[in-house]
């Protein structure tokens, strides 16, 4: 059965200089599983890897579609799956590095082809309960269908709370849990090491992520932001709406200052970084390592990559 390693992780805990160590030692080659890095141009804003890193350690997944360009969880299973294929091919054991967490649950669940799409009238119906009667009716109301769903998300997680009901409802009120559960049982098609690093100290990942925004700016992050602009002035982009570049934006637009930009985008940040947590806390058969854990980590893959 072919190998394939996964590294997740909050933003800025060091995830791209912990897979290039692991490169320099291991037949591998990195995957990107990250939402923003896929955007032609979307550069300093994502922690892209430079491109002499790129040339020397090559990344499939990153810069494959245009500025403009949507992309689905769908395409990017698609996407995964051919480029799992062709690394394996050249005899060498994908890694999969990132923090967009809906394309790791792709990936470890295998696929979505096992649920049934989400019409317009459900998500109408599932909004409409959520207008009408806020959040904490829908998170009980999920918890009375699916316990098992519930206990794995933040009662404050709006986004996944609706997903969920969206899907129990779309799939003849069949528990979401169940649906997932049945997907893992028919993944066998990789021997997967799944590898995630949870800080043991939140306050060294918030400095952590004050650093990263400094070097942002100091690399030129608004000069990228305002070229985008500058050259795509009546498209609607996605990766603008993302966190750093929808509060550059607005900067830019004279709609706040820059201090408030940079007040907003750690706050977002932030709170990305512990839903991935929360996330990862809750992803079964993970192994988890801390910031000071490389020596281990670099152990426990070699025994992986040995093991028949």
């Amino acid at each position: 059965m072919n190998k394939v390693i996964c590294l997740m992780g909050p933003t800025s805990i060091g995830k791209t200089a912990l897979s290039i160590s692991l490169c320099e030692q291991f037949n591998i080659e990195i995957i990107s599983v990250d939402s923003v890095m896929i955007y032609k141009e979307f550069n300093i804003g994502s922690a892209k890897p430079s491109s002499l890193t790129l040339k020397k350690y090559p990344h499939s997944m990153i810069d494959i579609i245009e500025p403009w360009e949507t992309y689905s969880v769908a395409f990017f299973y698609r996407d995964l799956l051919r480029n799992l294929d062709d690394i394996h091919k050249r005899g060498k054991i994908p890694l999969l590095v990132g923090g967009s967490m809906m394309y790791f649950k792709t990936f470890l669940i295998g696929g979505l082809s096992q649920m049934n799409q989400v019409s317009s009238q459900i998500r109408g119906k599932v909004n409409q309960m959520f207008e009408e009667n806020g959040l904490e009716y829908l998170y009980k109301f999920l918890k009375n269908v699916d316990k098992e769903s519930a206990k794995k998300i933040h009662h404050n997680d709006k986004y996944r709370i609706i997903r969920l009901v969206e899907i129990y409802f779309s799939n003849n009120k069949e528990k979401p849990s169940k649906i997932f559960n049945k997907c893992l049982e028919n993944v066998q098609y990789y021997d997967t090491l799944n590898i995630s690093i949870i800080p043991n100290d939140r306050s060294l990942l918030h400095l952590r992520i004050e650093q990263r925004l400094e070097k942002m700016l100091n690399e030129g992050f608004l000069d990228e932001v305002s070229s985008i602009k500058d050259r795509y002035p009546s498209k609607n982009l996605p990766a603008l709406r993302t966190i750093g570049y929808k509060e550059a934006n607005s900067y830019l637009e004279d709609r706040i200052d820059i201090e408030s930009m940079k007040y907003q985008i750690l706050a977002s940040t932030r709170q990305l970084a512990k839903r991935q947590i929360t996330w990862l806390r809750h992803l079964d058969a993970t192994t988890v390592f801390t910031l000071l854990d490389n020596g281990n980590i670099l152990r426990r893959v070699d025994s992986f990559l040995h093991k028949n």
